[in-house]
């Protein structure tokens, strides 16, 4: 347990000095598809990338008979997600920020209180979405300018720092009544998160948060429970099924082309990521059990 506490700190605190790193030398924001591409490829992909060995490593957590009834499962999740966004885009947002509130809680919570409060893991996912997207609210609305209802609101007469400031207290009111073992260091991580979203553009401040704070942590618990020799014989056992993903991501590119423009980046990325998320939110709820 401890160990598995100094693996998600060192994750942590990477993530915090690259952060720093990119606010203090002022990286303007056009290298933020750079940025975003490396993180995803080195780290946010890979993590996900073993579903396929963790979900038969705990035998109390077992939820397959056979691996051709777990790539059924798996593949039929995200064909599942794919039609979605096909048939209603705002159904397929909808769905991916409602099951990713969920597992980033999840994931967050881990080293500040155990992951059975399932409120208390959506909630603390909601808080980071709502935090990212209100950070960098006016960005937003130029992304999402078809949805006329929010990209119209006028909104200039309020300050960036505003929403700062209704980030951090929307986390403070909705977290105040939960029962957490390490409150006040959970309250200062998710802070300094809600800073860095404040100082970087949306997808910057996505990177960040998605490779170091949630991703690497978990690449890195997987990889102390796998009990490999050393990190870089697991790593490359998560490098086939990153290269799927990628294929993936490429025939979807190919699909629709139109969905990766300057201004749809954000967008195409959530239909990638959350097609990839969905099945994978089920494989790592049994494994950060009592984590």
């Amino acid at each position: 347990m401890i160990l598995s506490k100094n693996y998600i700190i060192s994750s942590k605190l990477i993530g915090l000095i690259f952060a720093l790193c990119l606010i203090f030398f002022k990286v303007e924001d056009s290298y933020s598809s750079i940025i975003f591409v490396l993180v995803m490829l080195t780290i946010g992909i890979p993590h996900g990338s073993v579903d396929h060995i963790i979900a038969f490593i705990n035998p109390a957590s077992r939820r397959f008979k056979s691996k051709l009834s777990f790539f059924t499962v798996y593949l039929s999740l995200i064909i599942l997600n794919i039609i979605i966004w096909i048939f209603s885009p705002y159904l397929g947002l909808f769905t991916f920020l409602l099951v990713s509130c969920y597992h980033f809680g999840e994931a967050q919570v881990i080293g500040f209180n155990n992951t059975k409060n399932k409120l208390l893991n959506f909630v603390l996912g909601a808080n980071i979405l709502l935090s990212l997207f209100l950070n960098n609210i006016f960005e937003l609305q130029i992304i999402l300018i078809d949805l006329t209802l929010f990209s119209s609101i006028d909104l200039s007469t309020f300050d960036k720092t505003f929403f700062l400031l209704v980030s951090v207290a929307v986390l403070m009111i909705s977290v105040v009544h939960f029962k957490i073992e390490k409150k006040v260091p959970l309250y200062a991580e998710m802070s300094i998160l809600y800073l860095i979203f404040y100082h970087t553009d949306i997808l910057t401040s996505f990177s960040i948060y998605f490779g170091f704070s949630h991703s690497l942590p978990m690449l890195l618990l997987e990889y102390k429970e796998m009990k490999e020799k050393n990190f870089f014989s697991f790593y490359v056992k998560t490098l086939p099924f990153t290269t799927l993903a990628i294929i993936f991501g490429i025939i979807l590119y190919y699909f629709n082309n139109d969905l990766l423009t300057a201004n749809n980046l954000i967008l195409f990325t959530f239909i990638v990521i959350s097609s990839l998320t969905l099945p994978h939110v089920f494989i790592m709820k049994d494994f950060v059990e009592n984590k």
